[in-house]
């Protein structure tokens, strides 16, 4: 049960610059693997066939997708997290997906109170990009994770 007087973080403009390294803007949408269509940074549920959208709308778009990100790492997360870590896990998030963050080691690990443990729980997550780009993307989220709120 999530504490009520706890702040509800939102990811913070370094978490969305963080976010957007990784997830490289796409003026037009394109056809992953799995044929689902993306567009912008990593927007799939109204990407389609032929659909073009400027960096100014695809980071909308990016702010909207990360809506149910907050409010999972608001929600169920019971452990309360400074910026840096909240903005690292939003970016885990976005990346895996919420379902599976919820479902992740990281939170339970954070859930018990083992926030060092879901940190290197965090790094040892596989990424459906290239492996070079999974391990640069977990290091980054995993050093924000573990730096000082300051």
């Amino acid at each position: 049960m999530p504490d009520t007087n706890r702040p509800r973080l939102k990811v913070s403009r370094a978490g969305m610059v963080l976010i957007k390294s990784f997830e490289s803007f796409r003026p037009r949408a394109v056809q992953r693997d799995d044929g689902r269509w993306v567009i912008g940074y990593g927007h799939t549920a109204s990407a389609r066939e032929g659909l073009t959208v400027g960096e100014q709308d695809a980071e909308l778009l990016l702010q909207y997708d990360l809506l149910p990100v907050a409010k999972a790492l608001n929600e169920e997360v019971e452990t309360e997290l400074n910026q840096h870590q909240s903005d690292a896990l939003a970016s885990f998030a976005v990346s895996v997906g919420v379902d599976r963050f919820m479902d992740s080691d990281v939170r339970s690990r954070l859930n018990a109170g083992h926030a060092g443990e879901a940190a290197d729980a965090l790094v040892g997550w596989p990424e459906s990009l290239s492996p070079d780009a999974a391990l640069r993307r977990r290091a980054a989220e995993g050093a924000l994770f573990v730096a000082g709120p300051w």
